[in-house]
């Protein structure tokens, strides 16, 4: 457990400079600092990497940070890098003059039309910093997406963390198949290529960072859903731990799949997918597995892809899963960590399903398709625990008796309370158990703004159509108080500006100073107080304002007793 206050701190020093005099500084206009007037002031946008120099950007909208968009962490992954662990970066002899637009995305589908898009040349990370930054601390996101989709660019802007003197990083990792396909014949046998791909992203800012004015011994891990998910995975990994790459995380609605896939299940899963494309035409005609893979085009390799992928664990990369990693204490201990759920997860993959089906609810369904769905979100488990899908799916929908969205609003709860919620508090509560700084919170706002799926969707020749129940605290639903445009989150928000905006200003007050201090408590005394998950509290981020509860009730709340000893299948 480690204690550090700006005072504990050597060379943090704490920015007070207006929005005006940063615009200046950024304009090249420094003051000598009692130099001859001949001496040629720095550019505050040209950085030396590892690499080779680079030169970044100021961006209207962004005043007083500057902007390192598409910079190369690591080696193209194509040719014979493609199903192979990260390599670094090449050196350049010339200085990559970088622009406003991102880097290209990595292959996926994209979400609304299912088109593929995006280039295997694709891990490149963004770098946001403070004009005059100097030995700041470092918040590195990773991106979610179900480890199928997403990017480090996009609707992502770390505005108002860095105007609180952070350096901000993004980053894109392969996916899909790319990025996680197991196979006795391709690398380690274990897949996690994405996985190796963040650890290189994260080693280069340990290696590069401080050129850019952050501090490369106080960096803060933070991602949501399947950067969550990452983030705990490496927690559990021995390379990043003996590594150092990291001293604190916040994990988003991450929790979930603690058991992760094992390796034979994984190889197992990509031994058929080679057979499947044997199967499809005669591109792997005489080709081992390996030349298979590297043959196959990148629309042939999603077209065989699922709706979303997991890290495989019992290989070289992850010996073990998150969930024996933390039963074992084999895992980092030497961290400080702030995590959370979202009270209404489940209803996002519900109102995706919705959309998928033409906006046809669950509800309009019947009770049949609501027990099929709960029995295939149990599928994967089923062979190691005989879950009782029936039974739970009864339960639930006796919860949401009356309710005209009794379904999905049951289906929700049990993504919610299994998937997220309880394993959230179990890995929080182990952490906190073994003395690490830990800080539980539990997202409630129920006007948060949309992030996938608007309230209504357009349908051509009919309109506006809403989706037929409400998401509430959806998953993901917690990202834009922190890491949208200001006026996009508001915008997207049912309730009022004034509301947004104050749990958008605490959030991100407790995110950054987490990243500082590894507490979330503001110096001030400006922000509630949040307790320690120790104490058997946990902070509710909601408005009008930001309290604590205690953990029974959101326990109770999301039946954690329940699947504490579920029902299971008689034998």
């Amino acid at each position: 457990m480690k204690e550090t206050t700006p005072q504990s701190r050597p060379g943090f020093v704490l920015k007070t400079l207006t929005a005006s005099m940063l615009a200046v500084t950024l304009s090249g206009c420094l003051g000598g600092g009692g130099g001859s007037d001949d001496e040629a002031t720095p550019d505050p946008l040209a950085v030396t990497t590892t690499e080779g120099d680079i030169r970044g950007v100021t961006i209207d909208g962004m005043e007083g940070i500057r902007v390192f968009r598409g910079i190369p962490y690591a080696a193209a992954p194509v040719g014979e890098l493609r199903f192979a662990p990260t390599e670094p970066a090449l050196e350049r002899s010339e200085t990559l003059e970088l622009s406003e637009e991102f880097g290209n995305i990595c292959p996926q589908s994209n979400i609304t039309t299912g088109a593929a898009q995006g280039d295997e040349d694709c891990l490149y990370l963004n770098v946001y910093a403070p004009s005059d930054a100097a030995e700041l601390p470092v918040m590195v996101w990773i991106h979610g997406g179900a480890f199928v989709f997403g990017n480090g660019g996009g609707e992502y802007d770390p505005t108002r963390l860095v105007n609180e003197d952070v350096v901000v990083v993004t980053l894109n990792y392969r996916l899909g198949n790319l990025g996680f396909l197991a196979h006795p014949d391709l690398g380690n046998g274990d897949g996690n290529f994405g996985l190796m791909d963040q650890q290189q992203a994260l080693r280069w800012v340990k290696n590069n960072i401080e050129s850019f004015g952050g501090d490369p011994a106080n960096v803060t891990v933070f991602g949501e859903s399947a950067g969550g998910h990452s983030i705990m995975s490496h927690i559990v990994s021995p390379s990043a731990q003996t590594e150092e790459l990291f001293q604190r995380a916040i994990i988003q609605s991450g929790s979930y799949a603690p058991d992760q896939a094992p390796l034979s299940a994984a190889q197992a899963g990509g031994l058929a997918l080679e057979a499947a494309a044997r199967m499809a035409d005669d591109t792997c005609d005489d080709l081992s597995a390996a030349e298979c893979f590297r043959a196959l085009s990148v629309d042939q390799l999603l077209a065989l892809q699922g709706s979303q992928s997991i890290p495989t664990n019992g290989g070289s990369f992850l010996p073990r899963s998150i969930r024996v990693g933390l039963a074992s204490g084999q895992y980092d201990n030497n961290l400080d960590i702030l995590m959370g759920s979202n009270q209404d997860e489940g209803t996002l993959f519900v109102a995706l399903d919705e959309l998928t089906n033409g906006l046809t609810s669950l509800d309009a369904m019947g009770v049949d398709e609501y027990r099929d769905r709960v029995h295939a979100l149990f599928a994967p488990y089923l062979g190691v625990i005989p879950y009782d899908t029936r039974k739970i799916a009864d339960d639930y929908m006796a919860r949401y008796d009356g309710n005209p969205s009794q379904l999905s609003l049951a289906l929700s709860a049990v993504w919610t309370d299994f998937m997220f919620a309880c394993n959230s508090k179990n890995q929080a509560a182990t952490f906190a158990a073994n003395n690490l700084d830990t800080f539980q919170y539990w997202f409630r706002d129920t006007n948060a703004p949309w992030t996938l799926i608007p309230p209504a969707v357009p349908v051509p020749g009919v309109g506006n159509v809403p989706i037929s129940f409400p998401q509430g605290a959806s998953h993901a639903s917690e990202i834009p108080y922190v890491l949208y445009p200001e006026q996009l989150m508001r915008d997207r928000y049912k309730g009022t500006d004034e509301a947004v905006d104050s749990l958008a200003a605490e959030m991100v007050t407790y995110w950054t100073q987490f990243a500082k201090y590894g507490d979330p408590n503001a110096s001030d005394g400006a922000t509630t107080t949040w307790p320690q998950a120790g104490d058997n509290q946990i902070m509710q981020l909601n408005v009008p304002a930001t309290s604590t509860a205690s953990k029974a009730d959101f326990e109770a709340y999301h039946w954690c007793d329940y699947w504490a000893n579920p029902p299971l299948a008689p034998l």
